[in-house]
């Protein structure tokens, strides 16, 4: 029996405990609140800060490949602090076969050669990528020879090979607005083949456009060219012509066949016949400001300056003016040789005469471009082409010494243009 009592005993003690517990936990229930501490997740959180733009300030266009299956290629650049640089982050255009580029208002502008002429508008985005923003199709012409920005609504391109007139169009929308015929500027030599119209400058309302009349790749006289357009009537006003030089033919880049100085005169250079068996010399025409004729009284015979036949000029903000020399007229289109035949040389547009060879440049392939562009202060880029290597050298024209700025593994360069 004592064993059963104990057992019973046992189970009365556990029955007990087993209820003090259950006391002691219902009467937790008047006891206070414990906080959650567990945070609760933002159902909109803050966004990422958006990284700052990149800032683009140049613009370079290389051309890589052999002709003719070449590829035009570009990149914005915010510096020009590098030794070496090649394609690895350029933007092959659409342009395609070699097109040049140019700048305005930090956009750049392109053209391929082939119908319909076409112009397109490239810019940079927030990464730095170039992006086409618009293009303009002109039907019927094969393309845009020349451009000329008068301001962020006003821009002017002739286009030529079949239908021959001036777009007026806006830059920053790429709208054509109105277009200027140049039956009148054709009419003047029926038995011309080819006219072609290269490089253009803006003066009291009225544009200057230099003109070339070709039959079989030969000019058909000694005389050059300039048409004066009316932009208030949209009409071509008179062909200026003079016999001191012929062949006004741009220049070995954009806009280098005709400059303005700052005091409003308009200097016009044409390469001349000689090349062609005719008799005008490479030479300056000067219209002076507020005329709308050549001046009689100026003109520079640009192959007795510097030696031998000359093509382009270039007009910088300190006044400093070049051109470049052939050295061997015979190899002018750098077909026979195999080698560079152009020089940089600097000229005084004023006295009209040279001053001779830029120092430390080497001879440099004009077919492939050449192009100046000023810096900072006195320091202007050159760009260069040889058998070797293409580069863009830094002269200073403070000392008149030269050195060499970078070189481009990736072609030659076509385009280099400050955007600031």
């Amino acid at each position: 029996m004592k064993k059963v009592l104990l057992k019973n005993g046992q189970l009365l003690i556990t029955l007990l405990f087993i209820g003090i517990i259950s006391i002691g936990c219902s009467g937790d229930d008047n006891a206070p609140p414990v906080a959650d501490v567990t945070p609760t997740p933002d159902a909109t959180p803050d966004p990422e800060p958006e990284p700052d733009p990149v800032v683009i300030n140049f613009g370079l266009s290389t051309v890589g490949g052999a002709f003719p299956n070449q590829t035009t290629y570009v990149q914005g650049l915010t510096d020009l602090d590098f030794d070496t640089i090649g394609n690895d982050e350029a933007t092959e255009l659409a342009a395609g076969s070699g097109a040049g580029t140019v700048s305005y208002n930090k956009a750049l502008y392109t053209s391929p050669f082939g119908a319909p002429a076409t112009l397109v508008k490239y810019v940079f985005d927030a990464e730095g990528n170039t992006v086409e923003e618009e293009r303009i199709v002109v039907p019927g012409a094969n393309v845009f020879s020349t451009l000329y920005f008068e301001s962020e609504t006003v821009a002017y391109g002739s286009v030529a090979g079949g239908i021959s007139k001036v777009i007026v169009f806006d830059p920053t929308t790429m709208r054509i607005t109105d277009e200027v015929p140049l039956s009148d500027v054709t009419s003047r030599f029926p038995e011309a083949i080819r006219t072609y119209y290269l490089d253009m400058m803006e003066r009291d309302d009225k544009l200057f456009m230099g003109v070339h009349y070709e039959n079989n790749f030969v000019p058909v006289n000694d005389s050059a060219y300039v048409a004066v357009i009316d932009l208030n009537s949209r009409t071509v006003e008179k062909i200026l012509s003079d016999a001191r030089t012929g062949m006004v033919f741009g220049g070995q880049a954009a806009n280098t066949g005709m400059v303005k100085a700052e005091n409003g005169d308009i200097y016009v250079q044409g390469l001349g016949t000689t090349l062609s068996g005719g008799a005008s010399p490479s030479g300056l025409l000067k219209i002076a400001n507020g005329e709308t004729d050549f001046d009689s009284d100026y003109f520079m015979d640009m192959e007795t300056a510097t030696g031998n036949v000359c093509w382009g000029v270039y007009l910088m903000p300190d006044g400093r003016a070049f051109t470049s020399k052939v050295e061997d007229e015979n190899d002018f289109f750098e077909f026979q040789t195999g080698e560079p035949q152009f020089t940089y040389y600097e000229i005084d547009l004023l006295n009209g005469t040279s001053v001779g060879a830029v120092p430390g440049l080497p001879t440099t392939y004009g077919s492939r471009g050449m192009i100046i562009r000023p810096l900072d202060g006195e320091e202007l880029l050159f760009t260069n082409a040889t058998n070797d290597e293409n580069a863009v050298y830094s002269f200073n024209g403070a000392t008149n010494s030269t050195s060499k700025k970078f070189v481009s593994t990736g072609g030659y360069v076509n385009g280099l243009e400050t955007l600031d």
